[in-house]
């Protein structure tokens, strides 16, 4: 079927070039996140959803064979693959011409399996990951475009930039299932109001900290860029120029690992080299105020009556803590030989009474827009303020040459930090190794 029109300059903030964007169906002008009119299962009356009728492919799937098996990959764990697991159990009982087996695998081998099993042709049919490694796996050849398997009425039921990160080469390489950016995550005994701004953000977490009792105001893993991220954007800066040529070296750049570096060594309001361990170690001791982390550190959380807000604005600037945040979800396998009904199962996957499922009980933001209107989803504070933070957010680049800037920056990141190096010439450094390895790669 034809393309429609593309939708990146919708999303302003997200760094992809729009030149190679799918021709996806336009949101209404203005409104990037517009929702679909709310439509009605005539056998489903009580939904309360109002999920929409089953919806058709293109005519191309209509060739799937009957109850074909098809294998899914996936590394959820504990609510989120309890949700998964039902809604494959309900797909299943659709006798839609397809089965879903599940295969759990764990999330750091995950990429690997699926980068070596795949070309093999011993991979599964489709597998859930982030949008961020999609860049190489299409250039390989590794995972198909689903454009000839997409409907209008498909693409609308999506918060349309976590669609969008889906988008590499002028197609689509996947249907989303989760949007996970960062927060902020506060103890509520430690922090009355979350802050709106960095300024009064410092000014609260230097009143909660107390060294001496091992508390700290603020507690994120800052030598990781992804987390660094929201700083960097909310200075101006950015990781790549819209050439996707490396953007490290930048005054903007500067001010944002002069800031991350002033949160500890001006204000004392951060620990020195964070992990992840740390930041649930502490806020589940009670002795972190306010944590910077994504949905899946809802897991993690013991007996701490929390909240969660989007992240504050830079008040130097003015502008928003951008996070980046990955889109969640199912991707075809190129290797597949039945790719058609692995397509049609990833829409089935992807439909609001699935989504309604992994929301309210796999504790997922999910990417379906209509869920959102859902009550038990719209009172939800949390799932809430990831949306309201996704507002405030940028698709992690899923091109190659992300790669090449993310150590860099890393290293640039560990410098400033332990007083090894100015910012400037930290960066400097950092430009000069990500261009060097562009080009090594190139030449390859």
């Amino acid at each position: 079927m034809k393309h429609f029109v593309a939708c990146l300059s919708l999303f302003p903030l997200v760094l992809l070039s729009c030149k190679d964007s799918p021709k996806l169906p336009p949101a209404p002008a203005g409104d990037f996140n517009a929702k679909a009119p709310s439509r009605k299962d005539p056998g489903k009356e009580g939904s309360p959803l109002g999920v929409s009728a089953p919806l058709r492919l293109a005519s191309s799937s209509a060739s799937a064979p009957e109850a074909v098996k098809l294998m899914l990959w996936h590394s959820y764990r504990a609510k989120e693959r309890a949700a998964l697991e039902a809604s494959a159990a309900r797909i299943n009982a659709r006798a839609a011409g397809f089965t879903i087996e599940l295969l759990a695998v764990p999330f750091d081998a995950l990429p690997d399996k699926i980068s070596n099993a795949i070309p093999r042709g011993h991979g599964p049919d489709l597998f859930i990951f982030a949008h961020d490694r999609i860049g190489d796996w299409a250039k390989t050849g590794l995972i198909a475009p689903l454009d000839a398997h997409m409907t209008e009425a498909i693409a609308r039921r999506f918060i349309r930039p976590a669609l969008d990160a889906f988008v590499q080469r002028g197609s689509l390489f996947g249907l989303p299932l989760a949007v996970k950016p960062l927060a902020l995550f506060y103890n509520r005994a430690l922090v009355k109001d979350p802050p709106p701004s960095t300024d009064r953000m410092v000014q609260v977490a230097k009143a909660a900290t107390d060294k001496a009792k091992g508390v700290f105001g603020l507690v994120y893993e800052n030598g990781d860029p992804f987390f660094h991220a929201p700083w960097m954007h909310g200075f101006g800066a950015k990781f790549l120029t819209v050439q996707n040529a490396p953007a490290l070296d930048s005054p903007e750049q500067a001010k944002a690992l002069a800031f991350a570096r002033a949160l500890d060594a001006e204000h004392g309001v951060v620990p020195k080299e964070v992990s992840g361990g740390l930041v649930s170690n502490l806020f589940n001791a009670g002795k972190a105020a306010m944590v910077i982390q994504g949905p899946w550190f809802l897991g993690d959380i013991e007996s701490v009556d929390f909240g969660v807000a989007p992240l504050p604005g830079v008040s130097a600037t003015g502008m928003a803590a951008a996070t980046l945040f990955t889109s969640e979800g199912v991707i075809v396998s190129a290797k597949s030989t039945k790719i058609a009904a692995a397509a049609k199962a990833a829409e089935h996957l992807t439909r609001d009474e699935e989504a309604l499922e992994r929301a309210l009980v796999g504790r997922q933001p999910v990417a379906n827009a209509n869920v959102y209107d859902n009550p038990k989803v719209k009172t939800d504070a949390i799932l809430m303020a990831f949306r309201g933070q996704l507002e405030r957010a940028v698709a992690t680049p899923a091109v190659p040459e992300m790669r090449h800037v993310w150590t860099p920056l890393q290293k640039a990141l560990s410098k400033v930090l332990r007083g090894l190096a100015k910012p400037e010439d930290a960066l400097k450094a950092a430009q000069r190794e990500a261009e060097a390895s562009i080009k090594m790669a190139s030449k390859r």
